[in-house]
């Protein structure tokens, strides 16, 4: 590879990483905006430094994901080809930049895959790819993931309908001693503080509430909203980031530099696509896909989190959004299947299908205008 060539990969996979910021930083903070406990810019603000903390763990904690997204889909002869990493960037990321522009939540995962299976099959033809492998570990997670989290986001959504009343309430206390019987006091003054669970009055969604005066409130789900968001943007970054670095890889062994360099570069790029352009997919998803109350919302995201962070764990590079947006359904239906907008839904379901066609066509267009045999 030249080193033009290497540095346009690396450019490449930078704005991919960009994109995906855009894209998928709303898959970890939509429930804190779309139930009122968040702005929408102090969600995504949320998220992005969540997000940025899991890029750069994720060299550590999910490394395997960069051999799962080379060698072990395609062949030694496509892998081979200089052109191959900047075609597979370039592929995923049109797809997923243009789905940002206009508000669609898809897969930077499936995106990926498509623009891989794309490149191997200009250049290579059906022998080229590994298809047991990629149905297996990849295409198996990306299908299975959205129903998983629909039906354990239907269940949880009743635990977070008995957490969401809770609050931890500290009183202060002021005791008296001894009084006589002329009524004036013999003992000491003095206050002290009194900590108990108690039920906060309903629609009360303030992690911290000092209005009464004389103490203040905790709210145990708002709390735990907060640090499932945070979970969950962490583990998309630890998930996602591994993906791409994949692609960026390439170019930079030719500049020599070591792997952990793709890790940062993908990491700054996807916190600054986040923060600067991720504010109309995490309204998608917020607002328009499940008229959400706290509870769905807390459970979604619950779920969400705890789904991928094990995905990461092992490996497995499942969808964020498909984890996400199944989670966001199953709960919505438990709280009431008026509130699941279905026509959404069902346009979702339609652009990740189209997503891999989609991504390989493009990424097959430009291996071709590349030179597939550069």
């Amino acid at each position: 590879m030249s080193v033009t060539l290497a540095v346009l990969t690396v450019i490449a996979a930078a704005v991919l990483a960009f994109a995906n910021g855009a894209n998928d930083v709303s898959k970890g903070v939509a429930t804190l905006a779309g139930t009122g406990r968040a702005s929408y810019r102090t969600a995504i603000a949320w998220g992005t430094l969540w997000t940025f903390a899991g890029g750069l763990a994720s060299l550590v904690i999910s490394v395997g994901l960069v051999h799962a997204f080379t060698s072990a889909i395609v062949g030694p002869d496509v892998l081979a080809l200089s052109t191959f990493p900047l075609a597979v960037a370039a592929g995923a990321a049109a797809w997923v930049i243009f789905a940002s522009i206009t508000g669609l939540p898809v897969s930077t995962t499936h995106a990926l895959t498509g623009a891989i299976v794309g490149v191997a099959l200009m250049a290579g033809g059906t022998s080229a790819i590994r298809w047991w492998i990629l149905l297996s570990a990849i295409a198996a997670p990306l299908a299975l993931s959205p129903l998983v989290s629909a039906a354990v986001g239907y269940g949880m959504h009743a635990v977070a309908a008995r957490v969401s009343p809770a609050c931890v309430c500290v009183t202060e206390d002021t005791s008296l001693g001894a009084v006589g019987p002329d009524g004036t006091a013999t003992g000491t003054l003095f206050t002290g503080r009194t900590v108990s669970t108690c039920t906060c009055a309903a629609g009360d969604e303030n992690l911290l509430d000092r209005s009464a005066g004389d103490g203040w409130r905790m709210m145990p789900a708002g709390v735990l909203h907060w640090g499932a968001a945070a979970a969950l943007s962490f583990a998309r970054g630890v998930n996602d980031t591994a993906k791409i670095a994949a692609i960026g890889a390439f170019g930079l062994a030719t500049l020599r530099a070591d792997l952990w360099v793709a890790f940062v570069v993908v990491a700054v790029a996807m916190a600054v696509g986040s923060y600067a352009a991720g504010v109309r997919v995490t309204r998608t998803l917020g607002e328009r896909v499940v008229q959400m109350d706290q509870d769905t919302g807390l459970a979604a995201s619950v779920v969400s989190a705890a789904l991928v962070l094990a995905a990461s764990f092992y490996t497995l590079p499942v969808s964020t959004t498909h984890v996400a947006t199944g989670a966001i359904v199953g709960a919505g239906l438990r709280q009431d299947p008026a509130a699941v907008r279905w026509h959404r839904v069902g346009g979702l379901v339609s652009a990740w299908i189209v997503t891999l066609p989609i991504a390989a066509s493009l990424a097959a267009l430009a291996v071709w205008a590349l030179g597939a045999g550069a």
